[in-house]
């Protein structure tokens, strides 16, 4: 009887190793703002844990949910101790970095971008232990901000970020400041974007969590629209004119209709804060959603992941897919 139990849990164990497809949610909880990269064989993925910066690894999407996680990094520093969010993890420069907002003191509104550096190991970002580098602040923008991630674009870096503007309702746009270096800002934050249309506002005005994307020339970025705790959370789309300065508002073409919506007859709702990447020539993209309505902006919200095609030049993102439904690994 031993034998028996025991072969069917490493039957089970490889079947989550070594699986053909895989099903979304890859967790029940805590799955927010993740951030997804496939590494020599590897998936690698965080989400918001609040407390501390987590990583798990498989070799499989859907070993994912069962993969044992790795604390990366923890932080009881006055100031930058309070709700860690939305941790990416960037190879740069020839080294890892974790860009992360996190406020202190228990004070929401200290929410501001940081930074620490890990290990050289390019194949692997949980090789390596994590140090503190300093806060992300630009000169002329000391305000709330959270969603940092890494625009590369000939032979610049950029910082992009979600920013609270001074409006008396609550606002957040978009922003942009170049970087000197993975922990060094350059310049002043430039307002690049803000909510305006329809379903940017459900809630309150919100654009946040942007991301880039270049694919044949072409350079857009991807972000989330309207608050959080919505079930009407989506993805807009700003694209960079040809040859203009990422650095100018005016640069930047908002699409006028969502790219990624919920799918209320596949139970998905408030889809968003993705992070795009590639296995081989083929694109996908981890975001979180919620399977019910009404669920809110907290640790229900949970990581899914599905492919995504390019078409021209621009991405082309799928029906969100409901919870269960196998889908080939890549």
């Amino acid at each position: 009887m031993f034998k028996l139990c025991l072969a069917f849990v490493l039957l089970s164990s490889l079947r989550s190793i070594w699986a053909v497809t895989y099903s979304n949610p890859l967790n029940s909880e805590r799955g927010a703002d993740p951030c997804m990269r496939y590494i020599d064989g590897i998936y690698y993925m965080t989400s918001t844990q609040n407390t501390e910066i987590t990583i798990w690894a498989s070799p499989t999407i859907e070993g994912l949910k069962t993969a044992t996680p790795t604390v990366l990094f923890t932080d009881n520093t006055a100031g930058r101790n309070f709700d860690f969010w939305a941790p990416e993890f960037w190879y740069l420069d020839g080294r890892w970095y974790i860009y992360y907002a996190v406020a202190g003191n228990g004070d929401d509104d200290t929410h501001r971008m940081h930074v620490i550096a890990g290990g050289t190991d390019a194949s692997n970002p949980a090789n390596g232990s994590y140090t503190y580098v300093n806060s992300l602040i630009p000169s002329n923008f000391d305000f709330w901000v959270v969603d940092g991630s890494i625009l590369e674009l000939e032979g610049t870096r950029y910082l992009l970020f979600s920013g609270k503007t001074t409006d008396m309702v609550w606002t957040q746009c978009t922003y942009i400041v170049a970087m000197t270096s993975p922990t060094q800002l350059s310049g002043q934050a430039v307002q690049i974007s803000c909510p305006t249309l329809s379903w940017e506002v459900a809630a309150t005005p919100v654009q946040e969590g942007p991301e880039a994307i270049t694919v044949n020339g072409v350079t857009h970025i991807v972000y989330s629209a309207s608050h959080c705790s919505t079930d009407d959370y989506a993805l807009g789309l700003l694209t960079l004119t040809a040859g203009a300065s990422p650095l100018d508002a005016s640069s930047w073409v908002k699409s006028s209709s969502p790219v990624f919506t919920k799918n209320v007859q596949a139970g998905v709702y408030g889809p968003g804060h993705h992070f795009m990447f590639q296995k081989g020539d083929d694109w996908h993209f981890a975001y979180h959603a919620k399977s019910a309505p009404g669920l809110g902006c907290g640790d229900l919200r949970t990581t899914r992941v599905q492919p995504f095609n390019i078409s021209s030049s621009a991405p082309v993102f799928p029906a969100a897919v409901g919870d269960g439904v196998a889908i080939n690994e890549p």
